[in-house]
Formats: structure tokens, C-alpha cells, sequence
């Protein structure tokens, strides 16, 4: 089976990506044939047979005429990426980056808050990463993660990574006459979700034992005109014996 070889920040090709639904595991570009043979078999109207009666020729076309939505949207579907440890000693903590992709969209709005305040008497340049207005500000921050569990066993706590760059989830505030700022509620983008999952030095020694069999798991629905995944649920799981050691959900 094709996996995607991909390291946490980094990206890949779609075709590289094996999405397994159905009993089966295929990259994308399968399942845009599927749908693409789906179309055309809709679109195609054959002839009447000269011994075939109208009754028959009306059912056989309707069954051209099948829809393509399980084609269309492909539901109950995974994708495993390998999972590269990233493991501070001093801070006692693991760095874990949401797999992205170059073509298809990994979507991940059901697994982080959309939760930028409505009104600010201020930008909190202190904390968040504020684009020069002009004439409205750019505001990102933090992705806050809607429902993480982890296991304490490998990993005691989880907590946001705060970015000071153009990354993690960002809107737009547009200043008012009253000179206080207003979110742009129409305007909410995930550039990456990261996070840090504390582990004491013996758990994490524990983890990197590990590190070849660990996953992300992505689990949700492939959209495949849109050429997008809705994730919804995310593990860090060992895919060799099952284990969980990070759950993400809505």
C-alpha cells in the first residue's frame, strides 16, 4: 500500500496519499476516475435496441441515470501518514504538526475552536501575530483544539503551540468609529494546527521506541470535486498494535 511520507511542517503530493474506504485503499487520482466514469456514464444516453420495448429501454437508462454521490463524497474514510518525533528535552515536550498536502485539502474546522473574539478594544500584538492595517488587520494566533485527549501514559498534558508568525488560525479586525476593532465573523482560516504534548524524559524515551510504527490517522469524508478531506477525527496512534496516544475530535 502507497503511504504518504511526510514529516511534520512538510508536504506532499495528493497521488502519494493512499485513502482507504469501502474495503479498499487507492490514492486520489482513483477516486477522481471513479467519479469522472460516474459522470459520464449519467451523461451518456444509448440507443433503443430493435428488440428491445420501451419499457425495458426506459429502465435501462435509468440505471445510467444512477447518482454519483457515493462517488461524489466518499464517507467513513482514513488516511494514515507516518509520524516523525519531534522531542525538546530541556522543555519536556513533543512538537505534533497536522499533516497538510500540496493538492488535496486536508480541511480540519471540526477539530479547532473558531473562537477569535467578536470585539477588541485592542490588538494584543503581545500575543498575537497582527498584520499592519490597511485598512483592515490581519490577526493570527493559536489554533485552540476543540477536544484533545491524550493518554497519560505517554503524553501528561496537551497545549496549543503559540505562534509569532503568519501561522495557525487567522480573521480579519476592521476598526470602527469608536475606534474599537470588529472581527470580520465571514473570515476564519487555518493556515496549520500544532500543538505541544508534554512527556516526561522516560515516556518519551518510551515514544521513540515506537517511532516507526506511529501514525497520524485521519479520519472523515473525501470530497472529491472540491479535491478536499474533512477531517473528522484525528489519532496519533501505533498502527502495528492499535494504541491511541492522542485522540483529536469535535
Amino acid at each position: 500500500m502507497a503511504v504518504l511520507l511526510l514529516c511534520a511542517g512538510s508536504a506532499a503530493a495528493a497521488d502519494e496519499l493512499a485513502i482507504a474506504a469501502g474495503g479498499k485503499s487507492q490514492p486520489f487520482a482513483r477516486y477522481w476516475e471513479d467519479y469522472e466514469r460516474c459522470k459520464a456514464r449519467q451523461e451518456f444516453t444509448p440507443q433503443r435496441g430493435e428488440y428491445e420495448t420501451q419499457a425495458e429501454y426506459r429502465l435501462r437508462v435509468e440505471q445510467l441515470r444512477v447518482g454519483c454521490d457515493t462517488y461524489r463524497r466518499v464517507e467513513q474514510a482514513h488516511i494514515d501518514v507516518p509520524l516523525e518525533l519531534r522531542y525538546d528535552a530541556d522543555a519536556q515536550r513533543f512538537l505534533f504538526e497536522l499533516p497538510m498536502t500540496k493538492e488535496l485539502r486536508l480541511r480540519y474546522d471540526e477539530l479547532v475552536a473558531n473562537d477569535f473574539p467578536p470585539v477588541l478594544l485592542k490588538l494584543p500584538r503581545e500575543r498575537w501575530h497582527i498584520d499592519d492595517p490597511t485598512p483592515k488587520a490581519s490577526a493570527y494566533k493559536e489554533c485552540t483544539l476543540r477536544n484533545v485527549v491524550a493518554d497519560d501514559q505517554f503524553i501528561r498534558s496537551i497545549e496549543s503551540y503559540r505562534t509569532d508568525s503568519w501561522r495557525g488560525c487567522m480573521t480579519y479586525y476592521l476598526q470602527d468609529e469608536e475606534e474599537t476593532w470588529r472581527r470580520d465573523s465571514a473570515t476564519f482560516f487555518i493556515s496549520d494546527v500544532t500543538f505541544y504534548g508534554y512527556a516526561e524524559i522516560d515516556q518519551a524515551r518510551r515514544m521513540k521506541e515506537m517511532e516507526n510504527d506511529l501514525v497520524y490517522r485521519i479520519k472523515g469524508a473525501l470530497l472529491v470535486p472540491e479535491q478536499a478531506f474533512e477531517a473528522g477525527a484525528v489519532e496519533i496512534r501505533n498502527h502495528r498494535t492499535g494504541v491511541q496516544l492522542i485522540s483529536l475530535k469535535p
